[in-house]
């Protein structure tokens, strides 16, 4: 209801301004406790109605913190899920079967990950809880993040048990105050100090560590990632450079528009990959293939569903039907409604085993949860162990990947199909987890 009269009004509006200029409550993140006292903290403050800037950045803080706080909590967690004797895998001789990737695959079934993910969180918390349980406690405490965290493991993790411990307590009372590069930087030049290997040495160290990945980006595109030696990435960018300067000639001679120094850089580096030979009178190159499925009706013009790039994922009609264009063809006999595949056409360029052919189309990929290994890097694996009296058919093998194979049978694990496809994994731990057969066009 309105005032009745001017006066009442203007009380109304002094005491108005009177509340607008009182100063709020000082809000004090770094006092708070992280856990429970830290979360109703935050959970309570609405960023959106707070009173200036300045709150807002705190409540970034205190998220942060927080976020700090439970990711540390996980990594108890995982280390102490790895500890566990039933995920202690039978000894095989063969390194990458260990706690932690028999860990790492339970992990990626319950929470919907990848198994290189899962490895990629579980193997850093066994270590940090193992090998640097103050930078963990300073983690749980909030005090510094995982970029922190990681840039400890990564130039720590390596070295002497005594070098270790020495920088790692010279470096935590300042990681607080350090964004992680600058933390690096110090771990670095404490190390250049105090670290009994030569530099020859921690190269041949750094070297061991050399990969190269790819990971799917949107529209058809990937990244590639790649860690090599300083000369041999220098020298790869010397031949891009080169190969570079030669397209950008061939352009203007076929009077074509001139790719960007990035198109052609990248260009140059795919020819290297689908080049069958090397130039004349260098050593045989060992021929690659790309496998593509393709629906018939992209095939024939008809539609425009994507087809499939093993190893990435759906790619554009356009580019499917290129790739098929270029290659050689394999008829695969799909159910409609499920994409399964039921039968593999026999006719083929290259003489092949058909049952090993089968499963390999019929799976795409190794059938573990979490794994995307393509199937044709697989083992055949037999479902119901060969010497046990199991089949060597379609509906007793399936593909999995060295790894996953070798913890099918010493990790504890067990599998089962289903009459639609879908294998159903008992982990250890005794879960159960689904993978449903893969779709093919």
């Amino acid at each position: 209801m309105e005032p009745s009269d001017s006066d009442t009004r203007a009380l109304l509006d002094r005491l108005a301004a009177s509340y607008a200029a009182a100063p709020a409550a000082e809000l004090d993140i770094d006092a708070a406790a992280v856990g429970p006292e830290l979360a109703t903290l935050l959970t309570e403050r609405d960023p959106a109605a707070a009173g200036d800037s300045h709150d807002v950045v705190e409540l970034v803080a205190g998220w942060a913190r927080q976020v700090a706080h439970a990711e540390a909590g996980l990594a108890r967690a995982l280390a102490a899920l790895a500890a566990r004797v039933e995920l202690r895998p039978a000894e095989t001789g063969y390194r990458s079967v260990n706690p932690v990737t028999n860990t790492a695959v339970v992990v990626a079934g319950r929470c919907q990950l990848t198994t290189k993910q899962a490895e990629g969180m579980v193997g850093p918390a066994v270590q940090l809880l193992r090998d640097f349980p103050d930078t963990w406690a300073a983690w749980w405490a909030g005090l510094i993040d995982w970029r922190r965290v990681r840039a400890i493991l990564d130039e720590l993790g390596g070295q002497d048990p005594d070098v270790r411990s020495r920088v790692e307590a010279a470096v935590l009372p300042q990681a607080p105050h350090l964004d992680s590069v600058a933390l690096r930087k110090l771990i670095k030049r404490l190390l250049h100090e105090l670290a009994p290997v030569t530099v020859a040495e921690r190269h041949r160290r750094a070297r061991e560590a050399r990969y190269v990945a790819i990971t799917p980006a949107s529209d058809g595109m990937a990244h590639l990632e790649a860690l090599l030696p300083a000369e041999d990435a220098i020298a790869l960018n010397a031949r891009l450079n080169a190969d570079a300067a030669d397209l950008k000639r061939a352009d203007l001679a076929a009077r074509r528009p001139v790719r960007t120094k990035d198109q052609r850089r990248a260009d140059a580096l795919c020819a290297f990959a689908w080049a069958s030979a090397t130039t004349a009178g260098g050593p045989p190159r060992r021929q690659v293939s790309v496998h593509v499925t393709i629906p018939f009706g992209t095939l024939a013009g008809l539609s425009e569903e994507p087809g499939e790039l093993e190893g990435y994922g759906p790619i554009p009609a356009h580019i499917a039907r290129k790739l098929a264009a270029e290659g050689v063809w394999r008829w695969l006999a799909t159910d409609p409604g499920s994409g399964r595949v039921m039968d593999l056409g026999r006719t083929t360029y290259r003489p092949t085993k058909a049952l090993a052919d089968f499963i390999i189309a019929r799976d795409r990929t190794c059938r573990m949860p979490g794994c995307h290994r393509p199937a044709r890097y697989c083992h055949i694996d037999h479902r119901d162990p060969y010497q046990n009296g199991g089949a060597t058919s379609a509906a007793n093998c399936q593909c999995l990947c060295e790894t996953h194979h070798l913890l099918k049978h010493h990790g504890h694990w067990r599998c089962a199909t289903l009459p639609n496809g879908t294998t159903v994994w008992t982990s250890p731990t005794g879960h159960r987890f689904l993978k449903p057969p893969a779709r093919a066009g």
